[in-house]
């Protein structure tokens, strides 16, 4: 899909050294971590993490017994302004887009949103950013 940035989502145990486990099978593996979210319940974990090579990561961490699924997600980089992040969660809802869920990270004065949105409206949700002049963030900017 145009835009997509492919996010591998990882079910780790909810106990001590799981997190540990999958930080050092990557940086072992030499993958570069790029974006990090975690997610948890009182019986497991889930990380979902966009690295530089989601490909060999997802076989890597299969490999060391880790179930991962990859999700095509996108971002948009928006200006760290009052309102910068209710305009484009707007501009979904006006198109009926539902978003599954989404996080951020900043840099210098602006700051990155990764949003997930059902298959089924993905093409809708980028080309409504690109139509309204919302910058989208390329698979480039993380993968190899």
């Amino acid at each position: 899909m145009k835009h997509a940035i492919k996010q591998l989502s990882i079910f780790l145990e909810n106990k001590p050294g799981e997190l540990g486990f999958l930080t050092k099978t990557l940086s072992e593996g030499q993958i570069s971590l790029k974006s990090i979210i975690l997610v948890d319940s009182s019986d497991f974990g889930l990380a979902r993490i966009i690295v530089d090579n989601p490909d060999r990561a997802k076989a890597l961490l299969a490999e060391h017994g880790l179930s991962v699924r990859i999700t095509d997600v996108f971002g948009v980089r928006i200006n760290d302004v009052v309102g910068s992040f209710n305009r484009i969660v707007s501009l979904l809802s006006e198109k009926g887009v539902n978003i599954l869920y989404c996080y951020s990270f900043y840099e210098h004065s602006s700051g990155i949103f990764i949003f997930s949105v059902s298959k089924e409206q993905f093409s809708l949700a980028t080309q409504t950013m690109v139509e309204n002049g919302v910058e989208i963030v390329e698979a480039q900017y993380f993968h190899d």
